[in-house]
């Protein structure tokens, strides 16, 4: 698949996913028992981040895209850091809750928080591990490529 293949699929599951988000918003909407209600509403959150997800993949594949200053990436780095801890203290409460109830509706929707912290704490250590360090320059950096990794030291031309 190339780029421009996958920039016109991701516009458009993008409206797929914000469509089918509003279309589940408004059943939970109407829906009374609290457990469904919880768990349609949570699917139609989903949708609504998918499409951000979507979104987020056609400006990645269609602009150029700013450096994170060593600042913004300190601070992304130390939040992300505190919810890693957030998000593995809450996936072993939630398996433990659920593994103690017996009754099937509780069972089900810690379940589902806690398959939800799974992926949360997983794409976490993802972002702390790949991303922000993928996409950060920090000032060393420039002068290393002026001044040490140029083959003109930062003269012009030689």
């Amino acid at each position: 698949m190339t780029a421009g293949d996958l920039l016109g699929q991701a516009k458009a599951m993008a409206d797929k996913e914000k469509k089918y988000a509003k279309e589940l918003q408004d059943l939970a909407d109407q829906v009374s028992h609290p457990v469904l209600k919880a768990l349609i509403a949570g699917i139609a959150s989903d949708s609504e981040k998918h499409s951000m997800f979507y979104e987020a993949i056609t400006v990645l594949l269609s602009s150029r895209h700013p450096l994170m200053s060593q600042e913004n990436l300190d601070l992304i780095r130390d939040a992300v850091r505190r919810h890693i801890e957030v998000e593995a203290e809450m996936v072993k409460l939630t398996k433990k809750w659920a593994e103690e109830t017996d009754d099937p509706r509780l069972k089900l929707i810690l379940m589902a928080i806690h398959d939800d912290e799974v992926k949360h704490h997983s794409l976490l250590v993802s972002i702390e591990r790949h991303i922000a360090r993928a996409v950060t320059l920090t000032e060393q950096d420039l002068w290393d490529m002026i001044w040490k990794d140029s083959l003109w030291h930062g003269a012009p031309g030689g």
